[in-house]
């Protein structure tokens, strides 16, 4: 049988294949055909390509939303079409390991179970994205060894204090590295009186986005002026995106400050010694090691490769039947 980790996130969907790697990254999107059973037109990288773009018998749709299934048919559609794209032919029996925020209910676990199912797969387990994340990282957990952890994904953050038992402590909230990308659309609309997609405004986050006040980066935009509603460009300074970009990155770090006073004296002390560990998407973004240095005072580990951090954490549990069975997310 073969055996999938995904990471079916709001922004991302991350494959590993055990024996394999990771085998696909792509944006979780549809094009879909207008009306209530349309037909699912394009996927993938090849459905965001036409965000902003469609006429208007084609509408876009992200079927995961803030971490949670809202449009299972789609979610089906998307996940059956990248299976397909990693799994040989020859090859029908599959099983399927999630990650899945803190938190997640048995209804929001149902949801992902019949989109799995749906796309063919004989078992499905779930396992809690910041614990996927730790492993994911290369972190030394033990049972006795605790981590905390942020893992900002698309949809969601999760901020956990994590050990091999389980979470100590965690909460996952409704907004991630997509915020940016909106408030950056704002900010431009309301500075340059410039309306951007989706596509731009992740464009200026990957190019310039950055939590250094005095960063010289600059970037060429093109968009529709608000007033005259014809094409315009302007060029926006990585030192003019800093208050948008930190508003995500200050909030996150409130959260985790509540967090961590709640935590026992002796999980205090570990994490004061080894320090708070990032990854997920919006982790890449440039200064933010010593931006959360300043805020918290203490050691911040950015992951390498934020993105894949939580499929590459999943690979190595289908490798280990023994922790997979320690960690697996009762879900019933």
């Amino acid at each position: 049988m073969i055996k999938f980790a995904i990471d079916f996130d709001s922004a991302y969907t991350n494959i590993y294949k055990l024996g394999s790697g990771l085998v696909l990254s792509e944006p979780t999107v549809a094009a879909v055909e207008e009306g209530e059973k349309g037909e699912i037109k394009a996927i993938g990288q090849e459905a965001y390509r036409l965000v902003g773009k469609t006429s208007k018998n084609t509408k876009i749709v992200f079927p995961v939303f803030e971490g949670e299934i809202v449009n299972e048919r789609v979610a089906t559609g998307v996940l059956n079409g990248f299976i397909k794209k990693v799994k040989p032919e020859k090859f029908t029996s599959f099983s399927v390991l999630f990650s899945v925020p803190c938190g997640t209910t048995a209804e929001m676990a149902a949801k992902y179970k019949n989109v799995a199912k749906s796309c063919g797969a004989k078992k499905c387990l779930f396992v809690e994205s910041p614990v996927l994340a730790a492993l994911g990282q290369r972190i030394p957990l033990s049972d006795a060894s605790p981590c905390f952890l942020i893992d900002m994904s698309g949809g969601t953050t999760n901020i956990a204090a994590v050990t091999l038992d389980g979470i100590i402590a965690g909460i996952s909230v409704n907004f991630g590295g997509n915020k940016i990308s909106a408030d950056i659309i704002d900010f431009v609309a309301e500075e340059y009186g410039l309306q951007i997609g989706l596509q731009t405004a992740e464009k200026l986050k990957k190019e310039i986005a950055s939590l250094e006040k005095d960063d010289g980066l600059t970037t060429v935009v093109n968009g529709r002026d608000i007033e005259s509603g014809t094409p315009r460009s302007v060029s926006v300074r990585a030192m003019d995106l800093v208050k948008t970009v930190s508003c995500y990155y200050d909030k996150i770090a409130e959260l985790a400050m509540e967090l961590l006073k709640k935590l026992p004296p002796e999980v205090s002390a570990e994490i004061r010694h080894e320090g708070i560990y990032v990854s997920g998407g919006a982790s890449a973004v440039y200064g933010l090691e010593k931006y959360y240095s300043d805020k918290f005072g203490m050691k911040i580990n950015v992951a390498e490769n934020g993105l894949m951090n939580v499929a590459l954490g999943g690979g190595i549990v289908l490798g280990n039947d023994e922790l997979l069975k320690k960690i697996t997310l009762k879900t019933e």
